[in-house]
């Protein structure tokens, strides 16, 4: 005598089932929604959604923005498979964070704040020197602006715009030589709540070198947007609470460097690569608000680099930081690669290694619901 079937699957135990589908394939979802109409009704429900999102917490690393001879380009990571398209090709990627991406617009001067899932877009006129001219250099970042947000599902919430930018340099200090000259720094902030840039403020950088790269990527640590300067020699930090804004000097000379949340905590951290190792700094406030540098963990790439480039001795470097995720991109000779620091491990993600600077995107999406 045959056994009796066994019970049909409850809602309850389906939607378990579907809750731990990857949150890092989204074409694993929609693979799902076309099993019947029943998976299709739960993965296109609001709440099943937001329970997706509280089960996994931390949004995926679905590819990377970056700036080509050809104009901007979305490069998907290997096995995060979705359906967003590339940007405007005369947009310029600046910063990536809490599901908006930030451009530089080269065909009209202004910024643009993009979601890629839904397709919204702002343009926001960027602010001027004292001159009404637009700056020499500059840089910005993007965050929510919720108080509270999980940032797990933010999409289409009020958000913050950093923007920071150098005057022009040599203010009649009479310098003599020309690859050296004194320069200050502004930054302002937009809300898109009350849609105006907040008031300047300003910080005096001194001597600096005008031909490397002055104004680079951002992190968001705690309650601070940074900004490397002068290709890492120094770091801007710019205070969301207190809108003050100092310069911190970097442990390490211009270089192999990138802006990474520091490991104990979260603050403002350093990675950087010196042969086939990654050293992390960290910046430590003492009890007096002095900071001062201190040495993280050293990470032996070694073996770990060289099984997966497929070439021990092939160059790395440091081209992006996921914040949510704690992934290090790193660019090799053969493709692009991710350090994640908790397991330590080195997985590939793109082919492409020839990039320079890259913008990671991370975002929950499911298609056919966004």
């Amino acid at each position: 005598m045959a056994p009796p079937p066994p019970p049909p699957l409850t809602d309850d135990v389906i939607g378990e089932i579907l809750l731990r589908l990857p949150s890092g394939d989204p074409a694993s979802l929609f693979r799902a929604s076309l099993v019947c109409k029943l998976w299709r009704g739960l993965l296109s429900d609001r709440a099943f959604l937001h329970r997706y999102r509280a089960f996994h917490r931390t949004p995926p690393v679905l590819g990377f923005f970056h700036d080509d001879l050809d104009g901007a380009h979305f490069v998907p990571l290997a096995g995060a498979r979705s359906s967003i398209a590339d940007p405007e090709v005369y947009w310029c990627p600046l910063d990536c964070r809490h599901g908006h991406v930030l451009f530089n617009n080269l065909e009209t001067p202004g910024l643009v704040v993009w979601d890629p899932i839904t397709g919204d877009r702002q343009h926001l006129r960027q602010p001027m020197n004292q001159f009404g001219e637009e700056y020499e250099f500059s840089t910005a970042a993007v965050l929510c602006a919720s108080h509270g947000c999980d940032h797990l599902e933010c999409r289409g919430g009020p958000y913050l715009v950093v923007f920071a930018g150098t005057d022009d340099f040599d203010y009649g200090h009479g310098l003599d030589d020309d690859d050296e000259e004194f320069c200050v720094v502004r930054a302002s902030v937009y809300s898109s709540e009350t849609g105006a840039w907040s008031k300047e403020v300003l910080a005096d950088l001194g001597p600096i070198t005008s031909g490397c790269e002055v104004m680079g990527s951002s992190l968001l640590a705690r309650d601070m947007i940074y900004f490397t300067l002068e290709e890492g020699e120094r770091i801007l930090e710019y205070d969301l609470v207190r809108h003050v804004l100092s310069v911190i000097d970097s442990p390490i000379s211009a270089g192999n460097m990138i802006l990474i949340k520091a490991e104990d905590g979260g603050g403002l951290g350093i990675a950087e690569v010196n042969e086939d190792r990654l050293q992390l700094w960290r910046w430590k406030i003492g009890p007096w608000h002095n900071g001062h540098w201190q040495r993280g963990r050293v990470i032996k790439l070694g073996m770990m680099i060289s099984i997966a480039t497929g070439n021990p001795s092939g160059s790395l470097d440091l081209v992006g930081f996921a914040e949510g995720t704690g992934s290090i991109f790193v660019r090799a000779e053969d493709g692009m690669f991710i350090i994640e620091l908790k397991p330590d491990r080195v997985r590939k993600v793109a082919k492409r290694g020839d990039l320079r600077i890259i913008h990671p995107f991370a975002s929950f999406y499911t298609p056919g619901t966004n």
